[in-house]
């Protein structure tokens, strides 16, 4: 018998936003991540869009887990992987982990289910341990997308505001007519 662990949550973000961070499965939101190497190679963008693509994680505290991605779906916008090394080792013999979003329409955020199927040999320990970490990503995420949602907010605050400019071709204002409208902004 497998073990089986489920962590949902809502993320204040739209469908899309929270799946572009999701997908690429480099985990760049959360803040005990290193580096993540792709497939042995320096270029995400082909790796991310292969099923049984690696994932090289390494972590801050110095230890590193591959995974391999065994399911990838736009449509549903899942995606399944399985630990398939780790240093230093692990005590369980296999788990395989599912992220899946589903869009909140009332509130355009995002419903994100992530689940870990451990093998038999996985103690109560490792599963608690799951739990508590997809709780913290949760929060990671959440924060991370939040300080991206503020810096295209600051971003758009800092472009120059477009008006329309006259065209040298039309009339001055000087020259209006009766019943022209003076498209200009008000001053008042």
């Amino acid at each position: 018998m497998s073990l089986h662990v489920e962590e949902s949550a809502v993320i204040m973000g739209t469908i899309d936003s929270v799946w572009e961070l999701i997908r690429p499965l480099d985990f760049k939101f959360l803040p005990n991540v290193e580096k993540v190497d792709f497939s042995g190679t320096s270029d995400k963008k082909g790796a991310d869009n292969v099923v049984g693509g690696l994932r090289i994680v390494q972590y801050k505290d110095k230890s590193k887990q591959t995974y391999k991605v065994l399911e990838l779906s736009d449509i549903h916008r899942t995606i399944t992987y399985d630990l398939i090394e780790s240093s230093p080792s692990v005590s369980f013999s296999s788990a395989v982990y599912t992220i899946s979003l589903k869009k909140i329409s009332e509130s355009n955020s995002t419903f994100i289910s992530w689940t870990t199927d451990f093998s038999n040999d996985a103690g109560q320990a490792e599963v608690q341990d799951s739990k508590f970490k997809k709780l913290e990503a949760f929060k990671s995420l959440r924060s991370f997308l939040s300080s991206i949602q503020k810096v295209r907010f600051i971003r758009q605050l800092s472009e120059p505001t477009r008006y329309p400019t006259p065209s040298t071709d039309k009339k001055s204002s000087s020259t209006m007519e009766e019943g022209d409208i003076d498209s200009r902004p008000s001053l008042d």
